[in-house]
């Protein structure tokens, strides 16, 4: 347990930033006014299997992040089946060229902008850096605006889809929903949805973690990303004694957190907020995302939180004791 976070940070909820196919997406902004700009930028995208989940599970790595002098934006994606890839990739894209275009509003430095996601999130965030302006994968919204990041950081993701394809074998098999098929029906899409496959020269710092423990993901999704990248990039991978949902445990939250920000620092993109880690008193996102929305002036109404209505189409936020990633 960790003790409040701080209550100078702020949310702006639900701010529109990419129509696609008939739906209007939707990110949450966190910000804490008594820092100091122009901010560097994170941009937090959260997982769920490609395939359900809303904004709001990275709220309380949201908020510790604003606090240490980040502008923080969690944006929401398309969903699998009904939307496949690159969907998902597009929208996230989008997420970061809104920061560009829009970021000088809220004290954003538009220059250093950095990805931050958990299993599908992870891929989407590392697959963006990897194809940075690559016109196939641009949104139109934001001509002439770039979506490359300025490091990505990864924590339990998927990074290679024909070797996690071969080891789910039998089993509950979401990407293939994401992807259209099977590596036989989607081979193209199995090689550009893989950032093992993308992984160049133009990577920027990447921090990988994952948990040795994690049955969900195999620990070896993040090293084969590791070995692709390390003859080109600065890239740092570490394992942790934990299981698939780590970020998200009260027991790992500080840990991962404090790794992440001297990551961070060591890039040169840390904010100018207080240097002595996560503020304390919510054990992470699984305990302390109402508690997160109460601290910052929220009602506590789920739909403020980021949750969304459990019986839509997103579903509830907290699944990570399903199958998938």
């Amino acid at each position: 347990m960790t003790d409040s976070a701080p209550s100078t940070v702020t949310v702006q909820r639900d701010l529109p930033f990419h129509e696609a196919d008939g739906e209007t997406l939707a990110l949450d902004l966190y910000d804490d006014p008594a820092a100091t700009g122009p901010k560097p930028v994170a941009v937090l995208v959260r997982g769920g299997a490609f395939c359900w989940g809303d904004k709001g599970e990275f709220a309380r790595h949201a908020i510790d992040l604003a606090a240490e002098g980040f502008l923080v934006v969690e944006p929401q994606y398309r969903l699998a089946p009904e939307w496949t890839f690159p969907a998902a990739l597009v929208d996230v894209k989008a997420a970061i060229e809104w920061v560009r275009a829009e970021g000088d509003e809220y004290g954003a430095d538009t220059d250093r902008v950095v990805g931050v996601g958990h299993s599908a999130g992870a891929n989407l965030v590392a697959l963006a850096a990897l194809t940075a302006d690559e016109p196939g994968f641009e949104p139109e919204a934001y001509p002439g605006r770039s979506s490359a990041l300025s490091a990505v950081v990864g924590y339990a993701g998927v990074y290679d889809f024909p070797s996690l394809d071969a080891a789910t074998g039998d089993g509950e098999q979401f990407h293939r929903q994401y992807l259209g098929g099977g590596p036989e029906d989607e081979p193209a899409a199995y090689d550009l949805a893989s950032p093992v496959a993308q992984a160049g020269p133009d990577a920027p710092p990447t921090l990988l973690l994952h948990g040795d423990a994690d049955e969900t993901v195999p620990p070896s999704q993040s090293a084969l990303l590791a070995d692709a990248l390390s003859p080109v990039a600065d890239v740092t991978h570490e394992t942790l004694s934990a299981d698939h949902g780590f970020p998200f445990h009260g027991a790992h939250y500080d840990d991962v957190f404090e790794r992440t920000l001297a990551f961070l620092r060591r890039v040169g993109l840390a904010g100018a907020g207080p240097t002595d880690g996560p503020a304390d008193g919510v054990g992470g996102a699984d305990d302390g995302i109402g508690g997160a929305d109460d601290r910052i002036g929220g009602s506590g109404d789920p739909s403020r939180s980021g949750l969304g209505d459990p019986s839509s189409r997103r579903g509830p936020d907290d699944r990570r004791g399903d199958p998938g990633f």
